[in-house]
């Protein structure tokens, strides 16, 4: 009997992209608060670690390194975009919102009090392609 994986809504996007691009590897960041020791997690997120354990894609390149959440500056300055001068005020009022948008998340990174203080987050950059059926 065929065993049919059950995917997520998120996985199966990463995988129609995957599979558009025969051959093509394809590149994926994700964030992943500091925490604790202060220590990368050693292992994929569980979305990519899921598909590469049902045999669908192959991690290609993989690093881990910290910076500033690339995701909370876009977002930042997204919300901004059509303020002349952002102040604290705007500053406040996005990270509430940013803050209430990851409910229900299992890791919140949440930006500082402080004007323009994003987190530092880890992040995992990852080249991987869709494995075909043999």
């Amino acid at each position: 009997m065929v065993h049919i994986p059950s995917l997520t809504q998120v996985q199966l996007e990463i995988l129609r992209l995957a599979k558009e691009n025969p051959g093509e590897t394809l590149q994926l960041s994700f964030e992943s608060p500091v925490m604790g020791d202060g220590e990368p997690r050693a292992k994929n997120p569980s979305l990519i670690q899921e598909m590469i354990d049902f045999g669908l894609v192959e991690i290609q390149k993989s690093r881990v390194y910290c910076e500033i959440s690339r995701f909370q500056r876009e977002c930042w300055f997204e919300y901004c975009a059509d303020i002349e001068l952002p102040s604290i005020y705007a500053w406040e009022l996005w990270r509430k919102e940013f803050i209430n948008s990851q409910e229900g998340s299992t890791t919140l990174i949440t930006p500082g009090e402080e004007f323009e203080d994003f987190s530092y987050v880890w992040v995992q950059e990852m080249e991987f392609q869709a494995v075909q059926p043999g």
